[in-house]
Protein backbone atom coordinates (compact mmCIF):
# COMPACT_ATOMS: atom_id res chain seq x y z
CA UNK A 1 0.00 0.00 0.00
CA UNK A 2 1.43 3.08 -0.83
CA UNK A 3 0.78 6.75 0.59
CA UNK A 4 0.55 9.24 -2.16
CA UNK A 5 0.10 13.22 -1.75
CA UNK A 6 -2.87 14.78 -3.41
CA UNK A 7 -4.11 18.56 -4.06
CA UNK A 8 -8.24 18.56 -4.16
CA UNK A 9 -9.85 21.52 -5.23
CA UNK A 10 -14.06 21.73 -5.50
CA UNK A 11 -16.05 24.14 -6.57
CA UNK A 12 -19.04 25.34 -6.28
CA UNK A 13 -21.67 24.15 -3.72
CA UNK A 14 -19.28 23.08 -0.68
CA UNK A 15 -21.47 22.35 2.47
CA UNK A 16 -19.48 19.51 4.36
CA UNK A 17 -17.30 19.09 2.03
CA UNK A 18 -14.41 19.04 4.42
CA UNK A 19 -16.09 15.99 5.97
CA UNK A 20 -15.70 13.71 2.68
CA UNK A 21 -12.41 15.39 2.28
CA UNK A 22 -11.01 14.00 5.77
CA UNK A 23 -13.04 10.60 4.97
CA UNK A 24 -10.40 9.80 2.57
CA UNK A 25 -7.75 11.24 4.02
CA UNK A 26 -5.32 9.04 6.19
CA UNK A 27 -3.73 12.80 7.79
CA UNK A 28 -5.68 15.74 8.81
CA UNK A 29 -5.84 17.50 5.29
CA UNK A 30 -4.65 21.43 5.10
CA UNK A 31 -7.66 22.97 3.72
CA UNK A 32 -7.77 26.50 2.51
CA UNK A 33 -11.55 28.01 2.29
CA UNK A 34 -12.71 30.71 -0.17
CA UNK A 35 -15.68 31.61 -1.27
CA UNK A 36 -17.10 28.85 -3.72
CA UNK A 37 -13.88 27.00 -3.75
CA UNK A 38 -12.07 24.29 -1.35
CA UNK A 39 -8.27 23.93 -2.17
CA UNK A 40 -7.29 20.52 0.38
CA UNK A 41 -3.76 18.96 0.26
CA UNK A 42 -3.88 15.78 1.89
CA UNK A 43 -2.03 11.98 2.03
CA UNK A 44 -4.40 8.93 1.15
CA UNK A 45 -3.39 5.27 0.09
CA UNK A 46 -6.49 5.97 -2.52
CA UNK A 47 -6.08 5.97 -5.62
CA UNK A 48 -6.67 8.98 -8.35
CA UNK A 49 -9.30 7.15 -9.65
CA UNK A 50 -10.45 6.04 -6.34
CA UNK A 51 -10.82 9.67 -5.39
CA UNK A 52 -12.01 10.77 -8.78
CA UNK A 53 -14.84 8.48 -8.12
CA UNK A 54 -15.67 9.02 -4.45
CA UNK A 55 -16.16 12.72 -5.58
CA UNK A 56 -18.66 12.05 -7.99
CA UNK A 57 -20.62 9.92 -5.52
CA UNK A 58 -20.58 12.96 -3.77
CA UNK A 59 -22.04 15.28 -6.69
CA UNK A 60 -19.01 17.71 -6.95
CA UNK A 61 -17.17 19.68 -8.97
CA UNK A 62 -13.54 19.57 -8.75
CA UNK A 63 -9.79 18.95 -9.81
CA UNK A 64 -7.82 16.19 -8.23
CA UNK A 65 -3.73 16.24 -8.33
CA UNK A 66 -1.27 13.89 -7.39
CA UNK A 67 1.29 15.98 -5.54
CA UNK A 68 4.28 13.68 -6.97
CA UNK A 69 7.14 16.24 -8.08
CA UNK A 70 7.34 13.82 -11.33
CA UNK A 71 3.90 14.61 -12.83
CA UNK A 72 2.67 17.99 -11.28
CA UNK A 73 4.52 21.53 -10.12
CA UNK A 74 2.84 23.80 -7.26
CA UNK A 75 3.79 27.38 -6.28
CA UNK A 76 1.38 29.85 -3.62
CA UNK A 77 3.64 33.06 -4.08
CA UNK A 78 1.90 34.43 -0.31
CA UNK A 79 4.47 32.24 1.67
CA UNK A 80 2.17 31.60 4.68
CA UNK A 81 -0.61 30.26 2.44
CA UNK A 82 2.33 27.67 0.65
CA UNK A 83 3.49 26.27 3.76
CA UNK A 84 0.16 25.89 5.26
CA UNK A 85 -1.01 23.63 2.09
CA UNK A 86 2.37 22.03 1.12
CA UNK A 87 4.26 22.15 4.25
CA UNK A 88 3.15 18.65 5.09
CA UNK A 89 4.97 16.93 2.18
CA UNK A 90 8.39 17.72 3.45
CA UNK A 91 7.10 17.00 7.09
CA UNK A 92 5.66 13.59 5.75
CA UNK A 93 8.69 12.83 3.88
CA UNK A 94 10.99 13.09 7.10
CA UNK A 95 8.71 11.17 9.01
CA UNK A 96 8.02 8.61 6.54
CA UNK A 97 12.99 8.59 6.64
CA UNK A 98 12.83 8.40 10.45
CA UNK A 99 9.94 5.54 10.15
CA UNK A 100 11.85 3.44 7.98
CA UNK A 101 15.57 4.34 9.96
CA UNK A 102 13.52 2.66 13.15
CA UNK A 103 11.84 -0.24 10.84
CA UNK A 104 16.16 -0.98 10.19
CA UNK A 105 17.40 -0.22 13.59
CA UNK A 106 14.74 -2.92 14.97
CA UNK A 107 15.86 -5.30 12.31
CA UNK A 108 19.31 -4.73 13.68
CA UNK A 109 17.83 -5.43 17.35
CA UNK A 110 16.16 -8.85 15.79
CA UNK A 111 19.66 -10.03 15.00
CA UNK A 112 20.43 -10.16 18.72
CA UNK A 113 19.46 -12.42 20.55
CA UNK A 114 19.59 -13.88 24.14
CA UNK A 115 21.74 -17.24 24.83
CA UNK A 116 22.18 -17.93 28.32
CA UNK A 117 20.92 -14.23 29.74
CA UNK A 118 23.65 -13.06 27.63
CA UNK A 119 22.98 -10.82 24.59
CA UNK A 120 25.00 -12.26 21.70
CA UNK A 121 24.82 -10.26 18.20
CA UNK A 122 24.14 -12.83 15.03
CA UNK A 123 26.23 -12.15 12.06
CA UNK A 124 23.79 -14.65 9.84
CA UNK A 125 20.13 -15.07 9.77
CA UNK A 126 18.66 -17.60 12.22
CA UNK A 127 15.81 -19.66 11.18
CA UNK A 128 13.58 -19.80 13.54
CA UNK A 129 10.36 -21.96 13.15
CA UNK A 130 6.94 -21.36 14.80
CA UNK A 131 5.59 -23.57 17.02
CA UNK A 132 1.91 -24.15 16.73
CA UNK A 133 0.01 -26.10 19.00
CA UNK A 134 -1.71 -28.72 16.58
CA UNK A 135 -6.02 -28.34 16.51
CA UNK A 136 -7.61 -31.16 18.64
CA UNK A 137 -9.57 -33.26 16.94
CA UNK A 138 -12.95 -34.70 18.23
CA UNK A 139 -14.47 -37.90 18.31
CA UNK A 140 -16.76 -36.83 16.22
CA UNK A 141 -14.92 -35.34 13.74
CA UNK A 142 -12.99 -39.07 13.01
CA UNK A 143 -16.22 -40.92 12.83
CA UNK A 144 -16.82 -38.53 9.94
CA UNK A 145 -13.63 -38.82 8.21
CA UNK A 146 -12.99 -40.70 5.32
CA UNK A 147 -10.19 -43.84 4.69
CA UNK A 148 -7.61 -41.34 3.31
CA UNK A 149 -8.14 -38.91 5.83
CA UNK A 150 -7.45 -40.95 9.26
CA UNK A 151 -4.95 -42.40 7.38
CA UNK A 152 -2.69 -38.77 6.63
CA UNK A 153 -3.63 -37.65 10.51
CA UNK A 154 -2.49 -41.02 11.52
CA UNK A 155 0.95 -40.19 9.54
CA UNK A 156 0.93 -36.54 10.94
CA UNK A 157 1.17 -37.96 14.62
CA UNK A 158 3.52 -40.77 13.56
CA UNK A 159 5.94 -38.26 11.93
CA UNK A 160 6.76 -36.82 15.11
CA UNK A 161 8.03 -39.94 16.46
CA UNK A 162 6.50 -42.49 18.38
CA UNK A 163 9.34 -41.55 21.06
CA UNK A 164 7.92 -38.27 21.32
CA UNK A 165 3.63 -39.45 21.17
CA UNK A 166 2.07 -37.40 24.04
CA UNK A 167 -1.17 -39.01 25.84
CA UNK A 168 -3.08 -37.55 23.11
CA UNK A 169 -1.44 -38.66 20.32
CA UNK A 170 -2.18 -42.36 21.35
CA UNK A 171 -5.49 -41.38 22.26
CA UNK A 172 -6.25 -40.35 18.69
CA UNK A 173 -4.36 -43.20 17.21
CA UNK A 174 -6.73 -45.56 18.96
CA UNK A 175 -9.24 -43.55 17.53
CA UNK A 176 -8.19 -43.05 13.80
CA UNK A 177 -6.85 -47.25 13.78
CA UNK A 178 -11.19 -47.85 14.69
Amino acid sequence: MEIKKYCVIIMGETKNVIDEIEKISDNKPNILDAKGIIIATLSSALTVGEINEWFKLQNRSFFVFDLNPKYSGYNITKEEIHEGLFGFIKESDSLLSKRMNDLLEAIEDAKVIKENGKRVKVDKPIDVKTVLNPRKITEEQIKNMSFAEKQDAMNKIIDSGVENLTDYDKKMLNLLVK
